[in-house]
């Protein structure tokens, strides 16, 4: 039985096979018990009767004689037999007229019920219950107390039909519960079959099927959480197919130039002087960046990336980058500022990975920065910014340029890897593409966030909010 339908099912019927047959069982035996002893001879009132009538016989002065017939008159069933003894045990009285004046001991009967007159016992009494004469006319062992009632034809008949209707009942039962069981069950094996069509489809390579979602249940929550699952797979394989394209093209346009600057050399075209070297060893430099990068961003989309924490003064930080990147800025004519206030606390980071997202925001600022222009780095705290998802207080820096701005429906992506605006935000400058896809998984591996605001034709500032406690 492979079927998890029928396993199921298999097993609730079980459960109400085993359960109503225990049932009808003790339905069964609690019925002929209480049955049996509604008729039993030897129900208490019945024979407490019989010894207050004996009692009141021999306080009337008359001893036990002429008790035969008071006897006689106490029987009520014809399966009863009663038997009389005086105080000494000889039989008196015996509805069955076989024992009259034999001793007690002869007869082997036990359990008597002792007849008591003022504090002396006057006499025994026995009831001797007969069953059903078999084929050989033998009766019932004698003793009321250790006999088991034999019914007559009729009220076997009545217990054989409450035993009948007692299993139509469980049989019923169990045909509706095999009925339900397997109803019930489909409703748990069909989102399984589902979800296993889904699974087989997911390793086949069709990331784009999706399990339709019915019910609200646990089963639900799996499907639509198997959706969300194959979701972020199609996602990431559109991502990875991108940024091998990515890849790919950064890689060939240096090799290009290499390649065909050691071809033009070893036809002659090219003297092998510093002129030309140089440009084989700037493109060399390129990919040397590319790798790096890439390398940056696999630790830290990977959680691999080791961060040497320190209490670090994020306006030294941002000094030594302002310093290091002024040359670019002279030379393209655009000032740089700084505006921080006096006491800011330090905040815990690896001092050389932010220095390096810094790097990478005035890189950016100043490639898209026309002549003229200027680019201000702020410093501030913050106790939380919502629409940006920081809840802790936080030091907040921010580069604004005076650039030429961000198309709206660019800024959710402009993180991404490789991503490009428009032809003019394209490599440049021995660019690789990829410096703010390393600022926000830098400020992320930080328990930070980073974000983008932009005006198209008056700038953009780009943000990132480090956390001023760890944890």
């Amino acid at each position: 039985m492979r079927s998890l339908t029928w396993k199921l099912a298999g097993a609730l019927l079980l459960v109400v096979i085993v359960s109503v047959g225990l049932t009808a069982f003790l339905v069964s035996q609690s019925t002929i018990q209480e049955f049996q002893q509604y008729l039993s001879p030897c129900d208490t009132t019945y024979l407490e009767v019989i010894e207050n009538n004996l009692i009141k016989y021999y306080s009337q002065g008359r001893g036990w004689n002429g008790v035969q017939a008071t006897l006689n008159s106490q029987v009520i069933s014809r399966n009863d037999r009663l038997v009389l003894t005086d105080s000494s045990g000889t039989i008196i009285g015996d509805t069955a007229n076989n024992w009259l004046g034999k001793h007690i001991k002869e007869i082997g009967l036990d359990s008597p019920i002792p007849i008591t007159v003022s504090g002396k016992t006057a006499g025994n009494l026995y009831l001797v219950y007969y069953g059903h004469i078999d084929q050989r006319g033998s009766m019932m062992t004698p003793g009321c107390m250790s006999s088991t009632v034999v019914l007559n034809v009729a009220e076997e008949n009545f217990l054989n039909r409450v035993n009948n209707y007692l299993w139509v009942i469980g049989f019923i039962a169990v045909a509706v519960a095999l009925f339900l069981g397997v109803l019930l069950t489909r409703q748990i094996t069909l989102p399984v079959r589902a979800l296993t069509k889904g699974a087989q489809q997911i390793a086949k390579g069709k990331l784009a099927y999706r399990v339709k979602t019915r019910s609200k249940d646990e089963l639900g929550e799996l499907a639509q959480s198997f959706n969300s699952m194959a979701s972020s797979l199609d996602k990431m394989e559109q991502s990875r197919r991108r940024m091998t394209a990515d890849i790919a093209h950064e890689l060939r346009t240096p090799l290009t130039v290499i390649e065909g600057t050691v071809d033009a050399m070893l036809d002659g075209v090219f003297k092998p002087d510093k002129e030309h070297l140089s440009a084989i060893k700037e493109q060399t430099a390129q990919l040397t960046r590319l790798i790096n990068d890439l390398r940056d961003i696999s630790l830290a989309e990977s959680g691999q990336m080791k961060l040497e924490l320190s209490p670090s003064n994020m306006v030294d930080l941002v000094h030594r980058k302002l310093t290091q990147a002024k040359v670019r800025a002279f030379e393209k004519g655009i000032q740089l500022s700084l505006k921080a206030p006096e006491q800011l606390p330090e905040v815990t980071v690896d001092a050389a990975r932010i220095e390096q997202v810094i790097a990478n925001l005035l890189s950016n600022a100043i490639r898209h920065t026309p002549s003229g222009g200027s680019i201000t780095v702020s410093l501030q705290t913050i106790t939380n910014a919502p629409s940006h998802q920081v809840e802790k207080p936080s030091l907040l820096l921010s580069v604004a340029d005076t650039g030429e701005g961000i198309p709206h429906e660019h800024l959710p992506y402009i993180f991404d890897r490789f991503y490009r605006v428009e032809s003019s935000r394209s490599k440049n400058n021995g660019e690789t593409g990829l410096g703010l896809a390393i600022v926000k998984q830098m400020v992320e591996a930080h328990g930070g966030k980073a974000w983008a605001e932009s005006e198209p034709g008056k700038g953009s500032a780009f943000y990132i909010a480090l956390p001023l406690t760890t944890g």
